[in-house]
C-alpha cells in the first residue's frame, strides 16, 4: 500500500459536517447557504480547491463570500474566504491563493444566488 500526501486543508474538510456560504459584505442581498450532505461538502471542498504550489497573495478586503466549515457539536474547523473574480483565503496559507475551477465555483455561488452573478451570465 502506498502513501497519500495529505495537504493540510485535507484535515478541514475531513471534520466537516456543515459549511454556511454567506456574503461578507453587509447588506449585499444575497443569501445565504447551509450545505450539510455529505456528497454536497465534498463537491464544494472540490471546488474550492487552489492551485498548492502558487504563492499566496495578500488582498487588503475582506472577501465577498465565507465558507465557515463546522465540525462535530458545531464547532468552526475552518473558515475559507473566496474573492470574487479571484482565489480563496485561508489562514494557514498566509493570504490568497487561486483556484483550480473558478468557473466551477463560480457556477455553484450563483445556481444558489450566494454572492454572484446570475446562472445565466456565468460561463
Amino acid at each position: 500500500m502506498g502513501w497519500v500526501w495529505l495537504r493540510e486543508i485535507d484535515g478541514v474538510w475531513a471534520g466537516a459536517r456543515s459549511v454556511e456560504v454567506w456574503s461578507v459584505r453587509p447588506g449585499s442581498g444575497w443569501r445565504e447557504v447551509l450545505v450539510g450532505d455529505a456528497a454536497d461538502i465534498a463537491e464544494l471542498a472540490g471546488l474550492l480547491e487552489v492551485v498548492p504550489t502558487a504563492s499566496a497573495f495578500v488582498c487588503m478586503c475582506a472577501g465577498d463570500v465565507r465558507f465557515t466549515v463546522r465540525g462535530d457539536r458545531g464547532k468552526i474547523v475552518g473558515e475559507l474566504t473566496h474573492h470574487l473574480g479571484g482565489g480563496v483565503e485561508w489562514h494557514r496559507w498566509g493570504g490568497e491563493r487561486p483556484l483550480l475551477r473558478p468557473q466551477g465555483l463560480a457556477r455553484w455561488l450563483a445556481e444558489r444566488g450566494v454572492g454572484g452573478p446570475s446562472p445565466a451570465r456565468v460561463p
